[in-house]
């Protein structure tokens, strides 16, 4: 199977990293998974820390992640520590990779600040709908993507400061495992590479596609499309824009 995996190595370790002061390459080993498409993800609405189960083809997405990155998995070294986010839909992902892993689920340990980020009022909207319901706030956002905070939300800084709390107090003796969201996906794979803002903006992370983070470098793990195939995926599944 790996063979046929599609995988893309790339290092942003001379990049200015304007997301984090902190240099690239210190963190330990992190395999990173996406949760599987839920009801909301397929209708584009965001979801933040409220949830929706995952769809059908979200959890075929699941078993065929779960069967990609295991040999991945396996090359982690020293003792592997399993994070989950406490979200339902990261969860019920969480619970399929360990039955496919034929691991227990209590493998996981809940970490609260790898929880989506707070989008507070807009959350089970589109951005259409923000656009079109809440004019001034979509403009403020748009103005300043970083610093600006969601009524009843948080803003991608403060979400990017949660994360790198989180991540320097991970055990650098110990390769990680972390089933999260969209947001925190986007700031993991940042701060672990050193990857500048405008870098960041671009990321795009289809829930069929894991990264392995490692010594300030990144490797995509991507199902090959047989795969998807086998395990009748419809869809690599929605990704959020802002």
């Amino acid at each position: 199977m790996t063979d046929e995996m599609l995988a893309r190595e790339s290092g942003h370790a001379g990049d200015a990293c304007e997301a984090s002061g902190r240099e690239p390459g210190l963190y330990p080993p992190i395999l990173l998974i996406r949760h599987g498409e839920t009801q909301w993800n397929r209708q584009g609405r965001l979801q933040g820390r409220r949830d929706a189960p995952l769809t059908l083809n979200g959890m075929r997405q699941c078993l065929a992640v779960a069967a990609t990155v295991d040999a991945h998995m396996r090359t982690l070294p020293g003792d592997v520590c399993f994070w989950v986010s406490p979200l339902g839909r990261a969860r019920q992902t969480a619970s399929i990779l360990a039955d496919c892993w034929q691991i227990g689920f209590d493998r996981f340990i809940e970490a609260p600040d790898i929880a989506e980020r707070a989008y507070g009022a807009w959350e089970g909207n589109t951005l259409s709908d923000v656009e079109t319901d809440r004019p001034g706030e979509f403009r403020q956002h748009a103005a300043d993507p970083w610093g600006y905070r969601v009524p009843g939300g948080e803003s991608k800084d403060e979400l990017f400061a949660r994360i790198e709390g989180w991540l320097d107090g991970l055990d650098p003796h110990q390769a990680h495992v972390v089933v999260t969201h969209s947001g925190c996906f986007r700031a993991i794979r940042a701060l672990c590479t050193g990857a500048s803002r405008a870098a960041t903006e671009a990321y795009r992370e289809p829930q069929t596609t894991a990264f392995l983070l490692q010594s300030g470098s990144e490797r995509e793990v991507a199902p090959p499309t047989a795969l998807l195939q086998a395990f009748g995926v419809g869809g690599s599944g929605r990704t959020v824009e802002i």
